[in-house]
């Protein structure tokens, strides 16, 4: 008997270190072509931190209050606006938050990847072609990476005041860091998790074409037009990715202050659903019937 409680005792300690164990993300631990993440939200999240760094971490966020909803909708890319402009692409993205927007994602075995973005500006669709990187396959505690980019955003036509033309260039640089493992719980429930901090600083500069020339925009023009000249931004966004097959996307994601102060904390509401989700389109087309399932119907508006 006495032989036999020690093996018990073994197998249950060892089940123990198995629920605490560090998890190894990869590939197919995350969402593919036709799936839906409904997210919770919460603008004014109050005190919460992102907790401590390091190994066996314990963090609970069930103390956030949903005020919205947001849903995002993985697609074939190909049916998108713009889509001949990211041909890499094998996943498109939109989110029921952010109308006349999609996103244009790459899903392979090094990592996911933003390829590219379409927009609608002054009512014309509009190529983003700002590339980052989401994540890197496969990740565990320790995995870094470090990605730099710089380029046009985007140029539209101005005709008027002597200016002909103004665009918006970027300088990017992104940081990303899994810094700490352990167990993460929100209202979804209980997962074994990593967490990635993504440190990012953007340098955007806006560009007026006068006379044949580009320079940037004067203090005056732009102030009455409402843009900086150069705008520096800083983004700094915690998420917390598991290998359960229950999630497949963030459990939760933070963006938060240098000072540590989050502004915004998403989670997952449920496991992703599988299926084509509502789409959202320019006012030149219909679809129907809207959400699908199985069959989608594009009808223009256009004579």
């Amino acid at each position: 008997m006495k032989k036999k409680l020690l093996s018990l005792a073994s197998l249950l300690s060892v089940g123990a270190i198995a629920l605490h164990a560090q998890i190894t993300l990869n590939s197919t631990h995350i969402v593919s072509v036709g799936a839906a993440v409904e997210q919770s939200v919460d603008t004014i999240p109050g005190a919460i931190t992102i907790g401590t760094s390091g190994a066996n971490q314990t963090w609970n966020f069930t103390g956030v209050t949903e005020r919205l909803v947001d849903t995002l909708s993985f697609s074939n890319p190909s049916a998108m606006p713009g889509a001949s402009n990211f041909p890499s692409a094998n996943m498109g993205l939109t989110n029921s938050g952010q109308d006349s927007s999609w996103q244009f994602l790459d899903k392979n075995t090094t990592g996911l990847f933003v390829v590219g973005q379409t927009i609608f500006i002054q009512g014309t669709q509009t190529p983003i072609p700002f590339p980052s990187t989401i994540i890197t396959f496969p990740s565990t505690m320790g995995t870094t990476y470090n990605t730099t980019w710089s380029g046009k955003l985007f140029q539209v036509f101005i005709g008027q005041g002597g200016i002909d033309s103004a665009r918006v260039t970027r300088g990017d640089s992104l940081y990303s860091n899994v810094d700490a493992w352990g167990n993460v719980t929100t209202s979804f429930g209980t997962f074994a998790s990593i967490r990635q901090n993504v440190y990012e600083t953007t340098v955007d500069t806006t560009w007026i074409l006068q006379s044949g020339t580009w320079s940037v925009i004067d203090p005056f023009t732009a102030s009455i037009i409402g843009v900086d000249p150069i705008a520096f931004d800083t983004i700094n966004t915690a998420r917390w990715w598991t290998d359960n097959a229950a999630s497949k996307f963030p459990v939760i994601e933070m963006d938060y202050e240098n000072n540590g102060t989050v502004n915004r904390v998403s989670w997952q509401k449920n496991s992703p659903t599988v299926g084509l989700s509502e789409l959202k389109v320019s006012s030149d087309f219909n679809v129907y019937p809207n959400p699908a399932k199985d069959v989608v119907t594009f009808a223009t508006n256009v004579a």
